[in-house]
């Protein structure tokens, strides 16, 4: 009968060596003292099967539980593969260990995906936010599609996978599984962060060209791009009563939070990780480090009546914190997720009506319309990009006196359509 755990973990070291049954052509071996008295798993087999075939032992490994060793189950299965291994292939089952060293030899030499990517971040000039986004996207979802441990030649264009495709349909195979959850933008932007590793790797003579995640007219997701929805400005005072309302009974930093965003209409990467060392409350600005505006360049925001208002409530609540969105309850961040004012403008059931993202376009156009202010004005205060590259290089104005004046007459008329500070 087969030795136990129990039974292997009993026996006793004697002068000679000791060799029991641990299964089906699976052996324990004790060596003897004067060799230091060591348990150890061997499996056998005859080989070539059938009546010439030869005895054959493979060496599993020691026994015990810890890396490098390995307890009773462990070993069985690990002879069950072995053995089957050698049925399956013809070949000796002593070979496959020397071939997945071999192929751990190289993977040493050879970069893998996860070093590729790891070194395509670091070597990126990339916007904080751009950069945290990419390595989400590499390590949570195309690292643990294709293997940290891949080699990264092994995805080039024509490079065969286990499956018989080349690792161009691979990628094209991955794209497509995300955009048939219904993410066609996710999936190419998923697309583009894997080019840009494997544009890195060919740069370095990891991989051969072309770029595996190359796009084209005929890979590119077919997605419309679908404009932002924004309320109209008569539909603002409802929205006020709504807000007031709170009938999702959101914490009062997120309805506080809301109100700056209608007043400022920052997008909400820009807004929600504010610090209350970037107001000056003296020159009444808000200066917004580079490192969280869509254009790489500080921004500055006229702080009005009405936004000092409640950043004056918000003080009362988060003053003693670095963040002016603090959130006790936040894992990733000290202050509210940039998705958290999207979220409750659903929960207000607004959802399809206006996106935190829309209050920029009723800024510009209401502005225009109802303020009649110009919409350069209004531009530059969004912190668009405005003119041809030689203006935008010659041109260094501001324009903050202007800026002013429409956000106090942008404020004024907010409250007057029901917004309360």
């Amino acid at each position: 009968m087969p030795f136990t755990d129990s039974e292997i973990r009993a026996l006793k070291v004697g002068e000679k060596m000791k060799d029991f049954s641990a299964g089906p052509g699976l052996r324990i071996r004790l060596e003897p003292a004067k060799k230091g008295g060591g348990k150890s798993f061997y499996g056998y087999m005859y080989f070539p099967p059938g009546g010439g075939g030869k005895k054959v032992w493979v060496c599993i490994g020691p026994y015990g539980k810890g890396p490098g060793k390995w307890t009773l189950k462990d070993a069985r299965d690990e002879w069950v593969r072995i053995r089957t291994w050698s049925q399956e292939t013809g070949k000796d089952p002593r070979e496959l260990k020397k071939e997945e060293r071999a192929v751990v030899v190289e993977q040493q030499k050879t970069p893998t995906l996860e070093r590729a990517a790891t070194e395509f971040l670091e070597r990126s000039h990339l916007k904080r936010t751009t950069l945290k986004d990419y390595r989400n996207m590499l390590f949570d979802q195309i690292i643990p599609k294709f293997g940290a441990e891949t080699p990264i030649k092994n995805l080039a264009w024509d490079a065969k996978q286990p499956d018989g495709k080349t690792g161009r349909q691979a990628i094209l195979d991955f794209r497509k599984k995300i955009e048939g959850r219904g993410s066609k933008i996710a999936s190419e932007k998923m697309l583009g962060v894997m080019r840009g590793v494997f544009a890195y790797s060919i740069d370095q003579a990891w991989m051969n060209e072309p770029n595996p995640a190359q796009s084209s007219r005929f890979s590119k997701a077919q997605h419309k791009p679908q404009p932002n929805p924004s309320l109209d400005w008569d539909q603002l005072p409802k929205f006020f009563d709504d807000l007031e309302r709170n009938d999702p009974n959101a914490a009062l930093v997120i309805l506080l939070a809301v109100k700056i965003l209608v007043m400022t209409f920052l997008r909400v990467g820009s807004l929600t990780p504010a610090k209350w060392d970037e107001f000056d409350f003296k020159k009444e600005i808000w200066t917004i480090p580079a490192d969280r505006m869509k254009t790489g360049k500080s921004h500055k925001v006229p702080l009005t009546a009405p936004i000092k208002d409640v950043l004056n409530r918000l003080h009362t609540f988060t003053g003693e914190t670095d963040y002016v969105f603090f959130s006790p309850r936040g894992r990733e961040y000290q202050h509210v997720h940039r998705d958290s004012l999207n979220a409750h403008l659903k929960k207000m059931g607004y959802k399809g009506l206006t996106t935190a993202h829309g209050f920029r376009h009723l800024a510009l156009t209401a502005g225009q319309e109802v303020l009649k202010v110009d919409h350069e004005i209004i531009q530059r205060q969004m912190a668009h990009s405005f003119g041809d590259k030689i203006r935008g290089y010659y041109d260094k104005s501001q324009m903050l006196t202007e800026r002013k004046d429409f956000m106090i007459a942008w404020c004024d008329a907010l409250v007057e359509q029901g917004l309360i500070t």
